[in-house]
């Protein structure tokens, strides 16, 4: 149970609570007393300091810091209880303090907010985050369907976002991990430079992107950083409850998204840049997803109903999907693990100003991007009309994306790529005539209704038919050893896959040609229609019996 919280840069004891509390255990509390976490400048990564025990209190104290330590005494002046809390300051950074004052009057550049969520593919979104993604769409959120991931794991896919670059670009490889990348230029340090305020929070700092077996930052890389917060934090073993996921009665998730909330709330004059990165309840277990639902759909329904985010751009994202597991022996686990989430929101006040950017986000949702796109798209963001592509290896989510563009030209390698290989297979095959026939089925069902109207069909020729399956690297992945430095990809005997067949057919009457995408399920003799029927020729006055109707594309009238 928690006795104390924190409250508009106070904290106060829950007196209700703890008499409830040490009523049932004989004890009681005396006094209390709080102290601020710190980094010290120029430390490691991992350092922090605690200050001088504040004076003692019993009901309420006011803090002077972000991050605090609070513990209570018995009257015997021991410890019986320690907690957490987190309190946003507003920051004397003179830059970002002149772009406020300014914002106040002329509010027109779009806020940047993305939360990260670890090992979380797509369709694991739609499975476990349903009343998020309810959320989000009624936000007006846009869904990436083709959203590849470029390399293996989380740091290797977060650097093309953050930096525009592959990781040994940076340059970063395992033999420099001692090496803080302080040196290193990140987005947030573009947006620092145009006086945004910036906000960089992780929870899990054992796994967190620039400190798992690297050497993190000597400075805060942004205006506001928790790296000291949840060191500390993660060193006090009597706090976490539930498997390491709750602080005492509270999941830390909650705790940290409510710390982001404070921040939007306090910074609402300026513009600002905040990234959030959650991996403690995903990381190893994807059903952990399910447990932050109900805390992300609250954050983010109570900015929006609030106004907050009127003139934000979300960016609600993952690092890649779930590379553990039975499920990444199945051909649909490696294609989830390198369909990592993307959905965007961009606020009606923004897209209202620019209808042009909306259009082609909606657009390139269904076409292959990559983290060097995102990338691409926050520059964009940050610079508007003065934005110029920086690299070839992305294109900002703004422009247009190429419809024929390829794994190569996106700088996906191949055993990333998610992208099927198309083979013209004989129209002869046992398997193409059987699929030509139930394809013909399949059209006279669609006007069955109106049979009296429309002639039975019947093939007259199968003349193309393709055979679409995942590319063989794909299937025979197995892993990765390193992230950079003598990287060796592992592979093995390839996983059963779904084969796909794309058949064209002409029918008679009235020589209709159409095409069709069938899953056959060779095991159990299956056949399955993937997607719509294609009509490739022009029906014109051919079906006017059933004009207006669904029948329409199918039917020739008797």
């Amino acid at each position: 149970m928690s006795y104390t919280f924190g409250s508009h840069g106070n904290v106060f004891v829950n007196w209700t609570v703890v008499n409830i509390s040490l009523k049932t255990d004989g004890g009681n509390l005396s006094y209390c007393t709080y102290q601020t976490i710190n980094h010290t400048e120029g430390a490691k990564h991992n350092e922090f300091t605690y200050s001088k025990e504040s004076e003692r209190f019993r009901d309420f104290i006011k803090v002077d810091g972000e991050f605090v330590r609070v513990r209570c005494y018995n009257s015997s002046n021991s410890i019986i209880y320690t907690n957490f809390h987190y309190f946003f300051l507003p920051h004397n950074n003179t830059e970002s303090r002149i772009s406020c004052e300014n914002n106040k009057v002329k509010n027109l550049k779009p806020n940047v907010l993305m939360v990260g969520i670890d090992s979380l593919s797509r369709i694991n979104y739609i499975r476990y985050l349903k009343k998020s993604r309810q959320m989000m769409l009624s936000m007006g959120a846009v869904e990436f369907v083709g959203y590849n991931k470029v390399a293996d794991n989380t740091f290797v896919n977060l650097v093309p976002v953050l930096a525009g670059k592959f990781a040994e670009e940076l340059p970063w490889n395992e033999n420099i991990r001692h090496q803080m990348f302080d040196s290193f230029r990140f987005i947030w340090d573009d947006f620092k430079e145009k006086g945004f305020v910036t906000f960089f929070v992780e929870d899990s700092p054992n796994t967190a992107i620039f400190d798992n077996a690297k050497a993190g930052f000597k400075k805060n890389p942004t205006d506001y950083y928790n790296r000291p917060m949840a060191v500390a934090m993660e060193g006090v073993g009597e706090i976490w409850f539930e498997d390491h996921n709750c602080v005492l009665d509270k999941l830390e998730t909650d705790i940290l998204l409510e710390y982001v909330s404070d921040f939007v709330h306090g910074v609402r004059h300026c513009p600002y840049f905040g990234l959030v990165y959650l991996s403690r309840m995903t990381h190893d277990y994807i059903q952990g997803a399910g447990a932050i639902d109900d805390p992300l759909h609250n954050f983010f329904k109570e900015l929006y109903k609030t106004g907050f985010l009127k003139n934000t751009i979300v960016i609600l994202f993952s690092d890649h999907g779930m590379r553990y597991g039975e499920i990444r022996n199945t051909y649909i686990g490696k294609l989830e693990e390198r369909l990592p989430l993307l959905n965007v929101m961009i606020p009606k006040t923004f897209s209202k100003d620019h209808p042009e950017y909306l259009t082609n986000v909606m657009l390139n949702s269904r076409r292959l991007t990559t983290p060097f796109d995102l990338h691409e798209f926050l520059r964009h963001i940050l610079l508007l009309d003065e934005y110029r592509q920086s690299s070839e290896k992305g294109f900002s989510l703004f422009a247009e994306i190429p419809s024929n563009r390829t794994c190569k030209s996106a700088n996906i390698s191949a055993h990333w790529c998610t992208c099927s290989e198309m083979f013209s297979v004989q129209v002869n095959t046992p398997v193409v005539q059987k699929i030509s026939k139930y394809f013909v089925e399949l059209l006279n069902s669609k006007f069955h209704n109106t049979s009296v109207s429309c002639a039975n069909l019947s093939l007259e020729e199968t003349m193309f038919s393709y055979q679409i399956k995942p590319q063989d690297n794909v299937l025979r992945f197995e892993g990765i050893e390193n992230e950079v430095l003598n990287r060796k990809i592992l592979y093995g005997y390839p996983v059963n896959a779904i084969v796909d067949y794309q058949v064209t057919i002409r029918t008679q009457p009235g020589e209709g040609v159409f095409e069709g995408t069938f899953r056959y399920d060779e095991e159990y003799s299956r056949l399955n229609l993937v997607g719509d029927i294609s009509r490739l020729n022009k029906y014109s006055d051919s079906s006017y019996c059933v004009q207006g109707t669904e029948a329409e594309k199918f039917c020739y009238c008797r």
